[in-house]
């Protein structure tokens, strides 16, 4: 677009406002001319900033999607972007797979039942079969047991054993998540407490300390229950996948938010 007779039809038709020539009202108008042209450059490409791939607005397009900021590339945030913007809505483990793999997590859905003879990828055709259910204590931290570590002079930390590593654990490794509830606690603050040191707050006698922390959900013992569960970890069941410790939260919350509401959902995952 020529700016400049945009300029020429918009002055006085008179000798004196012509810029025909080289004068200084023509340099004049010749430097307006770059306003217009950045202008129209911009709006050309407002339409793309609709491509998230393309956008020139990616930081905002995050903030308007609730994107938290984690160390990834940009093409990561543009992937991510793409896959949030397209998502419709949807139930099935399919779905719901493949909407965390476009997020950038390299996990997978299993189902509660234990593939059988009939069908290896489990369930019934008609009522065929009735499936059984996979336990999911087997696989999953019940909430209430403490965590068991194998130390030094375990059985199972022998020279080149699975477990000799440090922080190793012979429980289950995966967790139940249910959602993400903060609640309160309060107890009295024990005998040489640094809270309880002299002319504190809780220096009196029968101080109670109030903490916050996630609500722990139990592991339901009922085995009716168990067809409830929906697994999330490796491409092999019970494998476990891996997601950055960073993007825990974000994993987490992604999980709840396109997850049928109904079921616990186990994480089979490692945080690294």
């Amino acid at each position: 677009m020529n700016w400049l007779n945009i300029f020429k039809h918009l002055l006085p038709n008179a000798r004196a406002w012509k810029v025909t020539v080289t004068k200084q009202l023509r340099q004049f108008f010749e430097g307006l001319t770059g306003l217009g042209a950045d202008s129209k450059t911009f709006f050309d490409g407002v339409y793309e900033d609709l491509d998230p791939q393309k956008t020139r607005e990616l930081t905002k397009w995050e903030l308007q999607f609730a994107l938290p900021n984690t160390p990834l590339t940009e093409q990561e945030r543009r992937d991510r972007l793409d896959a949030t913007w397209k998502a419709v809505g949807g139930q099935s483990p399919r779905y719901i797979q493949d909407t965390l793999q476009a997020a950038g997590f390299d996990v997978f859905i299993h189902e509660w039942w234990v593939p059988s003879v009939e069908h290896p990828t489990g369930g019934s055709v008609n009522g065929d079969v009735t499936p059984t259910a996979r336990n999911p204590f087997t696989y999953l931290w019940d909430g209430v047991s403490p965590r068991v570590f194998v130390g030094s002079g375990h059985d199972d930390a022998y020279c080149g054993g699975d477990l000799m590593f440090a922080n190793s654990q012979n429980t289950p490794p995966g967790y139940p998540l249910v959602n993400k509830v903060v609640e309160s606690t309060s107890g009295p603050i024990g005998c040489g407490s640094s809270q309880l040191f002299a002319g504190g707050l809780n220096a009196s006698s029968g101080a109670t300390l109030v903490s916050y922390g996630l609500k722990q959900y139990v592991i339901p013992a009922d085995p009716t229950k168990y067809p409830y569960f929906l697994y999330i970890g490796g491409a092999s069941f019970p494998d476990q996948a891996m997601v950055l410790n960073s993007r825990k939260d974000e994993f987490e919350e992604l999980c709840l938010k396109i997850c049928p509401t109904e079921q616990w959902l186990g994480i089979l995952v490692n945080y690294t």
